[in-house]
């Protein structure tokens, strides 16, 4: 027992006092050194010596007997330092008593090595018969832990029983210790031995992944030793030693520790039992599996995908979203692995769907016209239609194909009557617009718009006066200092370009120039980041001389008459290089030179952009343009599922990345690619206008092609498919076309940019009344069939 004295003093009315002290919790009660006796205690300390009041009570001289004289020396020699120090010095000392040791005042505690600290005090007891009594008053005022031996032995039996196998190894990988079962454990799977060491012991299992034993084992040890790591964790699949031929999972977790008897660096690992954690995670993916599944149908019902006729999906997009699978968790069959692996071996190109000609043939029997996928053939394919190399082969000897230049088509460009006048009065006229011109310009934010009204109060000069007033609404004509006079120039000099071709003139680039607006502005573009100043500038200059000094007809026809820029550009897009190398021409010259203050690096990426953007436009390079689209959003947080449109609504994250800033992250050659694809879908604007102007659009173009077919006719060759003026024209493929191309293309695009959906909307409207008209063509001629 210890004690420290310290001052004390304390008057106490035990009828006052008494019953505080009996709801205390604290054992507390009064002992009379004198006659070694206590006089009162609350509840608590006759619980805390297991007797009542009567035993409490009696005279503590007549229980010393059980102790040794030693035992009973001390007792007395405390109990007269308690009479002097607390009942007559009046101090306050503090004790420390364990269970079997006599002391003043405490009666003896059966439980076996208990550990108590008291207080003694003064106290001068009042409010009895008799005088004043000074006293002391005992309080427990903390019960001590057992000792650290018997915690230690309480911990080893708790680690040895522990069903977690433990492991400490020194830095060399060899076992310190290891509790019970962990040892009974090892020795099943390695033997008996002397020296066990973790190497061997994580040899038993197989990885869960690309990493060995060894491997698995040097990289841990690299992980606590070297990197200082406060823990790492690995899984392994172990085989059973007690039940050949099942495995289970466990789980390694290591922490770097310090061997106690050394005081050397040491390694903690505890190796769990996880294979009930794998098979639920293997049900619950299961089950996310279903889920998913059942989520993308519900959707495909409540917003249903189109699915083209054939498979227009390319190598590429087969073999992202196989990737994607696996790495979304879902199981790949043997089967698609194969199918994957064919489709790759006989593509020719891995942005072209496998066997497109093929496929749209075969579907000529069922799904659509023999013509109609011919024609969809030659828009779309670097292969010909075979019938058309059959019949040109067959009129070779009467000059069909004879290599020389068709000669109607050099005088096609309209002369340009551009003067000082007619320029001043464009901007005159910008400044002060008539009413019937505000109301046309005030729907220019629309997602569906008249060209052909514009054309009408403009007195036929739609492009330039679109042109004009986007650039200084948007104030990129200011920001990069255009020259007003030779700005508007340019623009007249490239509307009067345009050919009074049924399709291909001013009033269809006026369109798209809209329709693209509406994509940069409202569709996303300029939101997430892809459409800053300059590339706004090149959007609208693509659209403006998309279509340039256009001859009329299709490249295949100008490769056929081997016409100038065919033989200039190689064979390849001749129209679309075209375009571009006549607009450039025009720019660079004094004349026309609007951009001469623009900085010659920003004029650098204006053209770069604009001649990515228009050469897209040609539609042998569809497939490839929309397949690199689709995998380039993918990889930046996928929304598009490939051509098939098979996802449906994206629950994935955004496909526009951001810094950690918040700030977009635009890789350039994505950024191309949107644009690209931008305005593809502008150029097939029409597609989403009202159904009265969407008509009237395809019927100029059925007639372009018909005057194309008489030219055909007229230089000896086979007339292209739907353009023979003699036959149906291109009226009867517009479902194959949308079905095909179209709606694929709006899909991904307003996959990838939610804003645009508008448009797609549009799109299946005109859709809509395609497949009605088709429908009622059909009933007709089955009706006439069966008479």
């Amino acid at each position: 027992m210890g004690s420290e004295p310290q001052s004390s003093g304390e008057v106490l009315d035990l009828g006052v006092h008494a019953q505080v002290f009996e709801i205390c919790a604290a054992p507390i009660w009064i002992y009379d050194s004198t006659f070694s006796v206590n006089v009162w205690g609350n509840k608590a300390s006759l619980e805390l010596f297991g007797v009542d009041e009567a035993a409490f009570k009696l005279p503590q001289l007549d229980m010393l007997g059980q102790f040794t004289p030693e035992q009973l020396r001390l007792w007395k020699k405390l109990n007269a330092q308690v009479h002097q120090d607390v009942e007559v010095d009046k101090k306050e000392i503090n004790v420390t008593v364990t269970s079997g040791e006599p002391v003043p005042g405490f009666m003896r505690l059966d439980k076996p090595k208990l550990v108590l600290k008291a207080s003694y005090k003064h106290i001068c007891l009042t409010g009895t018969a008799e005088r004043e009594r000074d006293l002391t008053l005992i309080q427990v005022t903390a019960q001590i832990a057992p000792t650290v031996e018997d915690n230690q032995l309480r911990l080893v039996e708790m680690c040895n029983n522990h069903p977690m196998f433990q492991f400490l190894f020194d830095e060399s990988g060899k076992l310190l210790a290891a509790n019970k079962r962990a040892l009974c454990n090892m020795r099943e799977h390695l033997g008996s031995c002397e020296n066990y060491n973790l190497r061997n012991y994580l040899a038993i299992g197989e990885c869960d992944g690309s990493l060995g034993p060894d491997e698995m084992y040097k990289e841990a040890m690299e992980a606590i030793f070297v990197l200082d790591q406060p823990c790492h964790r690995f899984p392994q699949l172990r085989w059973s030693k007690r039940h050949p031929g099942k495995y289970r999972w466990v789980l390694y977790e290591m922490w770097p520790s310090i061997d106690p008897v050394s005081q050397q660096k040491a390694v903690l690992v505890c190796e769990q039992n996880i294979s009930q954690v794998k098979a639920l995670e293997e049900q619950i993916k299961k089950q996310n599996q279903r889920l998913e599944a059942q989520l993308e149908e519900a959707l495909a019902q409540r917003d249903p995908v189109h699915k083209p006729a054939i498979d227009i999906d390319t190598p590429a997009d087969k073999t992202l979203k196989l990737l994607d699978k696996i790495m979304r968790g879902h199981e790949v069959s043997a089967r698609e692995a194969i199918e994957l692996r064919d489709a790759i071996i006989q593509a020719g190109d891995l942005r072209q769907p496998v066997n497109f000609n093929e496929q749209l043939m075969k579907n000529s029997q069922t799904v659509l016209d023999n013509e109609v996928s011919q024609s969809l053939i030659q828009l779309l394919s670097s292969r010909r239609p075979a019938k058309i190399k059959e019949e040109e082969e067959e009129g070779e000897d009467h000059g069909a194909g004879s290599g020389h230049p068709d000669q109607d088509l050099r005088h096609i460009y309209a002369r340009s009557n551009v003067t000082q006048d007619s320029v001043k009065a464009l901007i005159a006229m910008h400044k002060n617009l008539p009413d019937e011109v505000l109301d046309v310009l005030a729907k220019v934010d629309d997602w569906q718009f008249d060209a052909f009204k514009l054309n009408e109060v403009s007195g036929g000069r739609p492009l330039s006066l679109l042109s004009y007033a986007l650039l200084k609404r948007c104030e990129v004509a200011d920001k990069f200092e255009m020259d007003d006079h030779r700005l508007v120039k340019f623009l007249m000099r490239i509307e009067d370009g345009y050919p009074n071709n049924p399709y291909h003139n001013r009033i269809h680039a006026a369109d798209v120039l809209q329709s693209l607006h509406v994509l940069v502005v409202r569709g996303g573009l300029i939101a997430h980041g892809y459409c800053d100043e300059v590339s706004l500038t090149s959007c609208y200059l693509s659209a403006i001389i998309h279509d340039f000094e256009h001859k009329g007809v299709n490249n295949d026809y100008l490769i056929r008459v081997s016409d100038g820029l065919a033989v200039l550009y190689n064979d390849r897009s001749p129209m679309e290089n075209h375009h571009l190398a006549a607009s450039f021409q025009l720019m660079n010259s004094d004349e026309y030179n609007f951009l001469r203050k623009m900085p010659n690096k920003l004029r650098e990426t204006l053209r770069k952009q604009i001649i990515e953007m228009v050469l897209a436009t040609d539609m042998k390079q569809h497939f490839a343009i929309h397949s690199m689209f689709q995998a380039k959003m993918q990889l930046n947080g996928s929304v598009p599922s490939g051509g098939n449109g098979s996802g449906g609504k994206s629950m994935r994250t955004s496909p526009h990345p951001t810094s950690q800033d918040g700030h977009k992250v635009i890789d350039e050659d994505q950024r191309s690619l949107v644009l690209q694809v931008a305005l593809k879908c502008a150029d097939l604007g029409h597609l989403a206008s009202p159904r009265i102007v969407h008509k009237k659009w395809v019927q100029y173009l059925e007639e372009e092609f018909f005057r194309q077919g008489d030219r055909e006719k007229q230089n000896g060759l086979t007339v292209s498919p739907l353009m023979d003026r003699e036959k149906n024209g291109i009226s009867k493929s517009q479902v194959g076309f949308f079905d095909i191309v179209a709606l694929p293309l709006f899909q991904s695009f307003a996959q990838a940019f939610q804003d645009a959906t508008p448009m797609l909307d549009a799109v299946k409207d005109n859709y809509a009344m395609w497949r009605e008209e088709a429908a009622v063509y059909a009933n007709a001629n089955s009706a006439r069939s069966s008479k």
